[in-house]
């Protein structure tokens, strides 16, 4: 005669032997995968932003010649050397002074160069019009190629403030670097009179480029007349 079970018994016999089968507990994981993915599809995705970021470039203003410069004049090659800009200015992203040492960097607004190549580009392209240069080049120089004076430039400042001033500062030399004295020219620049909007990046950058004009104007007016005397 067969014992007797105790109640209950039958069915957690049964729950056991068919919760612990293989293809059971398959079940159960897709099932919960199946919620599971369900559940990440219904959640909603972030629209897409819209790029906002600006991009701008120096632009060149040719030194006009002058009007008596005749065809005797000597025809310089000159080279425009790296352009050392201050620290602060050793990146793209756009700086505007808004309250004495105060200044931000505009993450949505910038060149779409190094500014220290822009600025050699901007020079070398000003001064090449003058009729006593025959070329003028940038880094990296020829090995092969002679320059009868190089250009050394460091900007101190180049940036717009809050209230609509257009700063710009650099100290510049030019060199020959076959004379003894090696010096032959030097000087100093900063931007007066210039204003922008405050607002209106594309016409800040257009207000520096004035500015580099206004120094490409002062180094030309510097070049020897005559060669530098080794």
């Amino acid at each position: 005669m067969s014992k007797s079970m105790k109640p209950g018994s039958a069915a957690r016999a049964f729950r056991a032997a068919t919760t612990t089968h293989p293809l059971n507990v398959l079940g159960r994981v897709l099932f919960l995968a199946g919620i599971g993915l369900v559940s990440a599809c219904t959640i909603p995705l972030p629209n897409a932003q819209p790029d906002l970021t600006r991009y701008y470039l120096l632009t060149p203003a040719p030194v006009q010649p002058e009007a008596d410069a005749g065809s005797a004049l000597k025809h310089w090659v000159l080279g425009v050397r790296a352009v050392d800009i201050a620290p602060y200015l050793q990146t793209k992203l756009f700086v505007v002074r808004s309250h004495g040492n105060q200044i931000a960097f505009l993450d949505s607004t910038r060149w779409g160069e190094p500014l220290d190549l822009g600025i050699a580009r901007v020079l070398a392209e000003n001064l090449q019009p003058l009729k006593n240069v025959a070329r003028v080049t940038t880094p990296p120089f020829r090995a092969d190629e002679q320059r009868d004076f190089e250009i050394l430039l460091r900007v101190s400042a180049c940036e717009g403030t809050a209230d609509g001033e257009v700063r710009f500062s650099a100290q510049w030399r030019i060199l020959a670097p076959t004379a003894a004295a090696g010096t032959v020219a030097e000087g100093t620049y900063s931007a007066s009179g210039l204003r922008w909007d405050g607002h209106d990046h594309g016409q800040l950058a257009a207000r520096l480029s004035e500015a580099i004009a206004a120094l490409s104007r002062d180094i030309a007016a510097a070049l020897p007349k005559e060669p530098a005397r080794s």
